[in-house]
């Protein structure tokens, strides 16, 4: 058994591709985990009671909409009391998005109607949004002097039957305020007579309950996981390639002849995917002491845990997949289409939140979805997280030798890697 592993460790060492896919992946995913982007928070759903306060001046609202409300960017000049107070109820409704920037803090360039006026009529063909409204500088004083007219501008951006509705809350809100006279005591005071709202969010799903940093950390994680999925199929994978050889060129006719079990040779197989996972989370290892383990709020050992752990699972079933099918081409083709359906089927390129339910059930079975549930636990500090991911390793592990073994079966293992 020991000479087994030994010779197909020195084979696959021998392998460039081996060697691309062992430094590569690693390197890629530290690159992608130390990405420093705020955006990513996109993908979860955010309250629509509450204003949404963007970063910069061109930042694009698309993912906003993805639960289908009604999204209207915001030019605030103003940024008085008064103007929040008003933005704040045109996004009481739940129907609209109001996605604000604040322009005092943009660069001097931007902070003129011409700039915006020019994004505004660039944003009309490379962003999908209802309209966009600017407050401009004099909005206090207009609405009480009752000229609401030209307290608001409006741009529409979009043929939405909703708009309609939006101009009327608007209308009807500025006119509320022209007639407290712009007095925030006076509608705050009018305000607390009107019954409390309370919001109720019912959902079949149970999830985390995550900050906009961790959900930030946890796409990052997610592209991560995608390129380490990749690094462990192909190390798999090349282990199918050497056994594969091994049949056609007689070898494991010869091994046979020696009183080795045909199961001891898979078994031998199997452990060289286990010391290849060993061997990319070592790299990882490496790698990792240029990551931020604070800032990927888990510390090295739940990283490196948790990427070893999904890296069992990969390299032991492309490694069967490989052996099953008996050709090297195909073996390539099934590790590909593996790495690819299963990252987009678990969700770690962008999320399956309002997909259809067959998808969601399809996303389960993926054991990435596992390991991202997993990062999640990490994040809130759930304890039973090690339990969970060793527990859904070792079902996984059972369910591909199992299958594995009765597959070689039926194929009969005496013509295995002929075809």
């Amino acid at each position: 058994m020991k000479i087994l592993v030994k010779s197909t460790l020195k084979i696959l060492l021998r392998m460039k591709s081996f060697w691309f896919f062992l430094l590569l992946t690693p390197i890629l995913s530290t690159v992608l985990l130390n990405m420093k982007q705020s955006s990513l928070a996109y993908y979860v759903y955010e309250d629509s009671y509450k204003i949404t306060d963007l970063s910069s001046f061109d930042e694009k609202l698309a993912y906003y909409a993805g639960n289908g409300q009604y999204v209207v960017k915001v030019y605030d000049f103003c940024e008085s009391e008064l103007s929040e107070y008003y933005l704040t109820k045109l996004s009481a409704s739940g129907m609209f998005r109001i996605c604000r920037v604040k322009m005092s803090e943009q660069e001097e360039t931007v902070r003129n109607m011409e700039a915006v006026e020019a994004e505004i009529e660039l944003e009309g063909f490379k962003d999908r949004k209802g309209a966009s409204l600017v407050i401009p500088r004099e909005f206090d004083s207009l609405v009480a002097g009752g000229d609401i007219e030209k307290a608001a501008r409006l741009y529409i951006q979009s043929d939405d039957t909703r708009t309609e509705i939006f101009k009327y809350e608007m209308a009807l809100q500025l006119q509320k305020i022209g007639n407290a006279a712009g007095e925030l005591s006076a509608l705050k005071s009018a305000d607390s007579q009107v019954p409390k709202r309370e919001v109720i969010r019912f959902s079949v799903e149970k999830g985390h309950e995550l900050t906009h940093d961790q959900i930030d950390k946890r796409t990052r994680m997610g592209y991560a996981l995608a390129i380490m999925t990749m690094g462990f199929v192909f190390g798999g994978v090349f282990i199918s390639h050497i056994a594969i050889g091994e049949q056609k060129d007689s070898v494991l006719k010869r091994i046979r002849l020696s009183n080795t079990q045909l199961s001891s040779y898979f078994v031998s197989k199997l452990l060289a995917s286990f010391l290849v996972s060993v061997l990319i989370t070592g790299v990882m290892a490496v790698c990792s002491f240029f990551i931020d383990m604070e800032g990927l709020g888990m510390n090295r050992i739940e990283f490196l845990g948790l990427i070893f752990l999904m890296g069992l699972i990969f390299s032991s079933l492309s490694l069967m997949m490989g052996i099953l099918f008996g050709d090297v081409m195909s073996a390539n083709v099934a590790a590909f289409t593996l790495w690819s359906l299963s990252s987009m089927l678990s969700g770690l390129y962008f999320p399956l939140t309002y997909t259809t339910n067959t998808l969601k059930i399809l996303s389960k079975l993926m054991p990435q979805t596992w390991f991202m549930d997993g990062t999640e636990m990490i994040f809130t500090g759930d304890k039973t997280v090690l339990i969970m991911l060793l527990c859904v390793t070792v079902a996984y592990l059972v369910l591909i030798i199992s299958l594995g073994s009765l597959g070689l079966k039926v194929k009969k293992v005496d013509e295995w890697g002929n075809a």
